[in-house]
């Protein structure tokens, strides 16, 4: 959550770094700088103003690539994924570090759907560091969704393991890596094993409505009806009371997999 944490806290990092920032300008560009970040935080990030803020502040200090970074985030909250990332480039050509270039890998899986390219960078990323962590999750994690999403349910189930592997280290058990590994063993027709990752994920996460649901499917095509349709109306009802992803981008974004009112609506002819 790094990225987040910092724009949360913009006007209070701006000033705590400003020395550093603002090192090589001169007390006249060091005054425009600092009120220009104190009335950006007047205005929503979201809006225009914000953005010309921005254009104001990069106009004195070009290459900081935290500011082109902040110009691109919430266009990909606005799904304006095109613009967004013309200046997450700039961050990235920027930075002498791969903090932008994590982020980028990220915004490619998650926002773009972009999986190949995604793929690509999390790859080359890995080389550099295999453990590396970008919004809370292993590049293993994003790199299994990316698969997953291209129907490669092998590759994904081994770098979901990955991931699971990096967790169990930490002494950390994620309910969406085994929910995950859940919709994977349900799509290649491991029914009862999916019902067994579904299970560990619910005991992580209790009430979970995406692995209530998928597990009311398997638990269907196991010829487990009764059972299946009460679990399904309970999944619809936990989505109801708001127990899906919570997950700081999922409010932005949906996630592969995610339910949604549809997938009720839809599903709900099948359990009838």
């Amino acid at each position: 959550m790094r990225i987040l944490f910092l724009f949360a806290f913009f006007p209070i990092i701006m000033f705590s770094q400003s020395s550093t920032m603002t090192k090589g300008l001169n007390d006249e560009q060091k005054k425009v700088f600092l009120n220009l970040i104190k009335e950006d935080s007047k205005v929503s990030i979201f809006s225009v103003q914000h953005q010309q803020y921005l254009d104001s502040i990069l106009a004195i200090l070009p290459r900081e690539a935290f500011f082109w970074q902040q110009k691109a985030m919430p266009l990909f909250k606005q799904k304006k994924y095109e613009l967004g990332m013309k200046y997450l480039d700039k961050a990235v050509e920027l930075d002498k570090t791969n903090h932008y270039k994590e982020y980028r890998a990220f915004i490619k899986c998650l926002f773009q759907k972009n999986y190949t390219d995604a793929l690509n960078e999390f790859k080359e990323l890995s080389k550099e560091n295999e453990d590396g962590v970008v919004m809370d999750h292993p590049y293993g994690f994003w790199m299994a969704l990316c698969y997953l999403q291209l129907n490669q349910f092998d590759f994904s189930r081994q770098y979901l393991e990955k991931a699971v592997s990096f967790g169990r280290k930490h002494n950390m058990v994620n309910p969406y890596e085994m929910f995950y590994l859940g919709v994977i063993e349900y799509e290649t027709g491991n029914y009862t094993k999916a019902i067994e990752y579904f299970d560990v994920s619910l005991k992580h996460y209790k009430d979970f409505a995406d692995a209530q649901y998928y597990k009311s499917l398997s638990l269907a095509k196991l010829n487990k009806g009764i059972e299946a349709k009460a679990l399904f109306l309970e999944s619809k009802e936990n989505f109801e009371k708001g127990t899906s992803f919570n997950e700081g981008n999922s409010l932005y974004e949906t996630f592969p997999y995610q339910v949604s009112q549809f997938t009720y609506v839809y599903s709900e002819k099948f359990f009838k």
